[in-house]
């Protein structure tokens, strides 16, 4: 029996997966909880992108993947399991716009899943090119895609949890791909639930920093107005904790004047820090920003997926009274904006 060494890197070219099913070519990235490879599904001959559990502070024997730091054996299991949890959520969807997972399994004391294999680049690495900001016109085909999409996640009952331009793939093939959907959730109607706070500061809604807070449709919305927001001003949105704090979020239009007014005005609503407040739906985000996409046809049940009896802003211990504070001169102004 050979004498492992123990490292922190990458699986190495040529190591196969699933009895030879997959072999790996390259690493493509790693992240906090992973590390994405360029791989071979050795029956079909075919490119795909094989995604291993490898969360930070662990390493290897071998192959085989050692919880360490701050992972002690349980802690590793259930984030193993929400995982594959991931693989399991994105395999019920067969949508263009959704990055499609083939197989998803368990090996070397860790969890693999296997996705189709995406040319292209992201809206962050696009935005980087084009000096940080994009036209309008380019911007709003790109969000009614992602729309298209998302809604589809939303009609299933689950939430994407982390829209941002890093999560949104330009395909060569011309497609808009949603990806990384590690922070995403099933969710259902008249139910708070406790989460897990996984969040990006700038995407992420004031209820994503509660762990007991009501979620819906309303939570994406935010995150993909905040999307449009950065794509059209060249810059991330004032976290919603700073705004929380009085931080002021300026429009779309007072920093690009040359922005339609109704654009403005559409992702200031999927903003506002009042989740009864805000936009509710996809397709009533798109109909705001004059998008007219045939696909889009059908309604997204909203109901009581928006209608949260809690308080968001008790988690600061303050009632929205106290948080927001209404002009005396203009009642109907929301300050945030």
């Amino acid at each position: 029996m050979g004498v492992f060494t123990r490292v922190n890197g990458v699986l190495s070219p040529g190591s196969c997966l699933a009895s030879g099913e997959y072999r790996i070519k390259q690493p493509l990235g790693q992240g906090g909880f992973g590390i994405t490879y360029q791989g071979i599904d050795t029956r079909l001959n075919r490119a795909v992108a094989v995604k291993e559990f490898f969360p930070e502070g662990c390493w290897r024997e071998g192959s085989t993947v050692v919880s360490a730091g701050r992972w002690n054996s349980d802690t590793y299991s259930n984030a193993k399991q929400k995982f594959l949890l991931e693989g399991q959520t994105l395999g019920q969807f067969n949508h263009p716009g959704i990055v499609q997972v083939f197989y998803y399994f368990e090996e070397n004391n860790t969890a693999y899943m296997v996705m189709e294999y995406l040319r292209g680049k992201t809206l962050a690495e696009l935005l980087k090119e084009r000096q940080g900001k994009l036209p309008e016109a380019k911007a709003l085909k790109h969000i009614a895609q992602v729309g298209e999409a998302l809604e589809i996640l939303h009609q299933a009952q689950f939430l994407h949890r982390d829209i941002k331009p890093e999560n949104i793939m330009l395909a060569d093939d011309g497609r808009v791909v949603l990806i990384d959907f590690g922070a995403a959730r099933d969710f259902t109607a008249d139910c708070t639930t406790r989460y897990t706070t996984m969040l990006t500061p700038g995407y992420a809604p004031l209820e994503q920093y509660g762990r007991a807070l009501k979620y819906g449709a309303f939570t994406d919305i935010y995150a993909l107005g905040s999307t449009l927001y950065h794509l059209l001003t060249g810059e991330a949105p004032v976290s919603a904790i700073e705004r929380a704090a009085g931080v002021e979020l300026k429009t779309v239009q007072e920093i690009m004047p040359q922005i339609s007014t109704h654009v403005s005005k559409a992702i200031a609503k999927a903003m506002v820090m009042d989740v009864t407040k805000r936009t509710q739906s996809v397709r009533e985000f798109l109909d705001q920003l004059h998008l007219d996409n045939p696909i889009l046809t059908s309604k997204v049940k909203s109901a009581s997926l928006s209608n949260s009896r809690l308080d968001a802003w008790s988690v600061f211990g303050q009632t929205q009274s106290q948080a927001r504070p209404r002009s005396k001169s203009s009642p109907k102004k929301n300050q945030w904006f």
